[in-house]
């Protein structure tokens, strides 16, 4: 892997670890910060503001770059007011936006410190490490999907853990796992943290 992480033009080009640590966590943090600026509670704000600042300061370059409240020892979040959140959420955005095609990557970042502060951010993000029976009782909580839905999602859960148990080719067992990763990612964030962290456990990337 380079030390400059990109996206490639062809998605063959693209390892299932980088889609799976890369491109689908920043995309989840992005909607995490529209959901932030949408909500727009004081705790909300400073949360997920947090937690982006934690995950991304170290991997792209200028990030704190005409933010409010940023000194040398970091964000001083007494003396940021509401509406400088936001902006800087909006900034936070942007570099994440670009980030995802590899534009601001910070170029002195040697790979095993990137890979730790990726592996750091899905840490952070999926919070625990979750068995399928955990996974199962996880989305059986989500008040948001219906029955029906609730009822797809364990499905693919299980035939996640029917594949995890395949003595297949780690290519082979990529192509069976896409299509749930994408289903899973099409029911919302919640859905897709939960079944990525399920298949980051099982370790069906490697």
């Amino acid at each position: 892997m380079a030390n400059r992480l990109e996206v490639p033009q062809k998605t063959n080009d693209i390892s299932p670890k980088e889609i799976i640590r890369k491109e689908e966590l920043i995309d989840a943090d992005i909607v995490t910060i529209d959901e932030a600026l949408e909500s727009g509670t004081s705790e909300k704000l400073i949360s997920v503001h947090r937690d982006i600042d934690c995950k991304y300061q170290a991997v792209i370059i200028d990030w704190g770059k005409s933010m409010y409240g940023l000194n040398h020892g970091g964000f001083i979040y007494e003396t940021i007011g509401d509406e400088s959140l936001k902006n800087n959420l909006s900034s936070m955005k942007s570099k994440l936006t670009a980030f995802k095609r590899g534009l601001n990557v910070k170029k002195d970042t040697n790979q095993n410190k990137l890979q730790n502060n990726i592996n750091l951010a899905v840490n952070n993000t999926i919070g625990v490490t979750l068995s399928v029976q955990q996974t199962l009782e996880q989305i059986q909580n989500m008040t948001a999907l219906s029955q029906e839905e609730t009822k797809e999602i364990e499905d693919k859960i299980m035939e996640l853990d029917k594949i995890s148990k395949e003595k297949l080719h780690p290519k082979a067992k990529w192509e069976k796992i896409k299509p749930i990763i994408q289903f899973a990612l099409d029911k919302g964030v919640d859905v897709g943290i939960a079944v990525l962290s399920l298949v980051l456990q099982m370790k069906l990337t490697n």
